[in-house]
């Protein structure tokens, strides 16, 4: 009893061992956090964090600049450049912060493939009506942030300039076949609460049952130079992606910014800087397509704003398939159940019960040996319980299927016998 007990918990200890590796060796797949098991006073100083005028720099190991942004910058974060290169912080000091390249991010190089081949990577979407498919909802929890140079102000309460920008989103949009709900909810002011309070926009949005919602933003460092840009002779301004990596839809958010980003720069190159994956949630755990974006900064003209999120609107219906584009090519599903963060933690999960029951088996068993004679013997029972209620249930036919011509006539005569007698 003692040595089974002993084995009991021996085989205990390796299952929770097995599946804290497998935790560790997921890390890639699964979101680092939850937002159920952070205080909610935590995430709201992250979100809040974003001051217009503050400047921070991630360098590399060389220190070659990767970034720079006024949003709060903390180790674990990681950013996805336009090529594809993958940086993840491991050091902030200050407002400087160091990060370490980890390589290409494949699955970004596999969407621009399909998108240079002109081949979409839609996926089926889940049953909807006609009249809602085809929409995209757009939404603004900073709604005071405003362009200086046209704007005349940094802050506007109540009527940021940000909401002209998102009027110019919507109508792109709309120029591409997208229905679009544009809500202009003011959720000032900019403090800790301010993502609780668009949670309330958000969710109502979320009835519209839109392909996507988008928050959309700007960014708050000093250098107009760092987001200007001129594509096909229009001077413009470059966006940011911004996934919260505190979410349980962080892996789904984050393959959706990558689709995005490759097909947009596809067709407007360099139009999207980055993508980067921020400490925080921003109400991202609310759809799998949700995004946060940064049109330029504060010292952009608002104008220069309006005309690069008006190309990124022009690019987006294309990832989603809708509008125009999904006249063709179908529409955009749930991009949680099909990518490949998603099967890898189906599988991870799958190989900690069998490697986990295994183990537990053996130890429990003794030896190979014994654990073998255990599982045949299983096996056999399953199988033998399995069909013998088919071989009785054959029986039965077979015997109710008995028919002898001869001895029925001979009853029916001894029955004619008795009744003449």
């Amino acid at each position: 009893m003692k040595k089974r007990s002993i084995q009991l918990l021996v085989g205990t200890g390796l299952l929770v061992f097995v599946v804290s590796i497998a935790s560790y060796l997921s890390e890639e797949s699964s979101p680092a956090f939850s937002p159920a098991n952070i205080p909610e006073f935590v995430l709201n100083s992250v979100e809040a964090s974003h001051v217009d005028g503050r400047v921070f720099t991630i360098k590399d190991s060389d220190n070659n600049l990767i970034s720079k942004m006024s949003r709060l910058v903390s180790i674990g974060d990681e950013i996805i450049t336009a090529e594809g290169k993958v940086y993840r912080i491991t050091k902030v000091k200050g407002q400087s912060a160091a990060a370490d390249y980890h390589g290409m991010d494949k699955s970004f190089l596999a969407y621009q493939d399909y998108f240079s081949t002109g081949t979409v990577p839609v996926a089926k979407q889940q049953p909807s009506t006609k009249d809602n498919k085809n929409k995209i909802a757009i939404y603004h929890t900073h709604s005071e942030e405003s362009y200086v140079p046209t704007d005349g102000t940094q802050s506007q309460p109540g009527n940021g300039g940000i909401f002209k920008v998102g009027d110019a989103f919507a109508e792109q949009l709309k120029k591409e076949g997208v229905k679009v709900v544009h809500d202009e909810s003011k959720h000032e002011p900019r403090d800790s609460n301010s993502y609780n309070r668009s949670r309330r926009t958000a969710t109502k949005l979320l009835k519209e049952n839109p392909a996507t919602l988008i928050d959309v933003h700007r960014d708050g460092i000093p250098d107009a130079n760092y987001y200007r840009k001129n594509i096909n002779g229009e001077k413009l301004t470059s966006l940011r992606l911004v996934v919260g990596r505190q979410n349980p839809k962080m892996q789904a958010n984050k393959d959706y910014a990558k689709k995005v980003m490759a097909a947009v720069n596809k067709k407007y190159p360099g139009l999207v800087k980055e993508i980067f994956i921020a400490k925080g949630n921003y109400n991202q755990d609310l759809t799998p397509t949700s995004m946060l974006i940064e049109v330029g900064t504060h010292t952009n003209s608002r104008k220069a704003a309006e005309k690069g999120v008006s190309l990124f609107g022009s690019a987006l219906p294309d990832v989603l398939g809708i509008g125009k584009a999904g006249a063709a090519k179908g529409t955009y599903g749930d991009p949680g159940a099909g990518t490949p963060g998603g099967w890898a933690a189906i599988g991870i999960l799958i190989a900690v019960l069998v490697i986990g029951g295994g183990a537990f088996l053996l130890i429990s068993s003794g030896n190979l040996k014994n654990a073998k004679d255990r599982l045949n013997s299983y096996f056999s029972k399953e199988f033998a319980s399995l069909l013998l209620p088919r071989r009785h249930k054959r029986r039965n036919k077979e015997q109710e299927g008995i028919y002898d011509p001869d001895a029925n006539e001979a009853a029916k005569q001894r029955l004619d016998d008795i009744r003449k007698d």
